[in-house]
C-alpha cells in the first residue's frame, strides 16, 4: 500500500466526518437533523437520490451484469427511472397534500395518517428489512473496492471501516450530512469514471476496435434480454421506486426555490 494512496483514502473518510461534524454543529432541531429543515435545494436532493441509487452496489452489479448481457443490461436502470416518475408524477404530489405534511419525518408516518398504526408498523418493518440489505451491498461494495486496492487491507477490515464511518457521519449530520455526502461522493465517482477509469480502460483494451474485434456483436445490442427478463425487472424495480423510502425521505427535506432543471421532479411537485 503506498503512502500517498492511503493519505488519499484516509483524507476522504475524514472529509465525510467532517461533513457530518459541520452539520451537527449547525443543526438545530428535529427537522433539521430528520429532514434538512425541509429547504434542500432539488440540485442536492437530486444528486443525492442518483447517488444512493447508483452507489457501490449498482457499480460494481451493473457492470457485472453488462460483462453477462452487454448493453442490455442498462434496462434495469430505465426499469427504476419508470418508477421513479410515476411516484414523482402520481403518488408524491398526492401525499405531500395531506393534512399537517409538514410533520411527518418518516415513510411509516404517512401510513399512520392514512391508515393506523399497525399499518405504519408493518410500513416499518418493511422499510428496516429492505434498508438493512440495501444498505449492506452498499457497504460491503465499498469494502470489496477497498480491498481490492490496498491488498493488504482485508474484507473484514474494509467491511468495518466502511460502515463506522457511515453511521458516525450520519448520526452526528442527520440528514444534511447525508444528502451532502452523497453529493460529494456522487461527483468524485463522476469525475473518476469520466476522467480515469473510462479513458485508461478504453486505451489499455486498444480502444473501439479491440472492443469490437473481442466482444460478442449481441453484447452490443439493446434487445439482448427474454421477455422474462424485462418482465422481472419491470415487477420488481418499478414498485421499489413507485413506493420508494428514499424517494420520500428526501422529499420531506426538498424545497426547490429556483425550479432547478437539475432537481428532481417531485422537488418541484412539493
Amino acid at each position: 500500500m503506498h503512502w500517498i494512496d492511503l493519505s488519499i483514502f484516509i483524507l476522504y473518510m475524514c472529509l465525510l466526518v467532517g461533513i457530518g461534524i459541520y452539520f451537527m454543529r449547525r443543526n438545530k432541531d428535529a427537522d433539521d437533523f430528520f429532514v434538512g429543515g425541509r429547504n434542500m435545494s432539488s440540485l442536492h436532493v437530486g444528486l443525492s437520490v442518483v447517488a444512493t441509487d447508483v452507489g457501490g452496489g449498482f457499480s460494481i452489479g451493473l457492470g457485472g451484469l453488462g460483462f453477462v448481457m452487454g448493453l442490455s443490461g442498462s434496462w434495469m436502470l430505465f426499469t427504476g427511472l419508470i418508477g421513479a416518475w410515476l411516484s414523482a408524477v402520481f403518488l408524491i404530489p398526492k401525499v405531500s397534500k395531506l393534512e399537517n405534511f409538514k410533520e411527518l419525518y418518516t415513510f411509516p408516518q404517512i401510513f399512520a395518517r392514512l391508515y393506523n398504526k399497525r399499518v405504519a408498523f408493518t410500513a416499518g418493518i418493511i422499510s428496516a428489512v429492505g434498508y438493512i440489505g440495501f444498505t449492506a451491498s452498499q457497504i460491503l461494495a465499498g469494502a470489496k473496492l477497498a480491498s481490492a486496492s490496498f491488498v493488504s487491507l482485508n474484507m473484514n477490515t474494509a467491511l468495518l471501516i466502511m460502515g463506522v464511518i457511515v453511521v458516525v457521519y450520519t448520526f452526528l449530520g442527520g440528514m444534511k450530512a447525508v444528502i451532502y455526502t452523497d453529493t460529494v461522493q456522487w461527483l468524485v465517482l463522476m469525475a473518476g469514471l469520466i476522467l480515469i477509469d473510462i479513458p485508461l480502460g478504453y486505451t489499455a483494451v486498444g480502444g473501439y476496435a479491440a472492443i469490437r474485434d473481442t466482444v460478442s456483436p449481441e453484447m452490443f445490442s439493446f434487445t439482448n434480454l427474454t421477455w422474462q427478463q424485462a418482465l422481472k425487472w419491470s415487477v420488481t424495480i418499478i414498485p421499489i421506486w413507485f413506493v420508494g423510502m428514499t424517494l420520500y425521505q428526501r422529499i420531506f427535506s426538498c424545497h426547490d426555490k429556483k425550479n432547478s432543471p437539475a432537481g428532481m421532479v417531485y422537488c418541484r411537485n412539493f
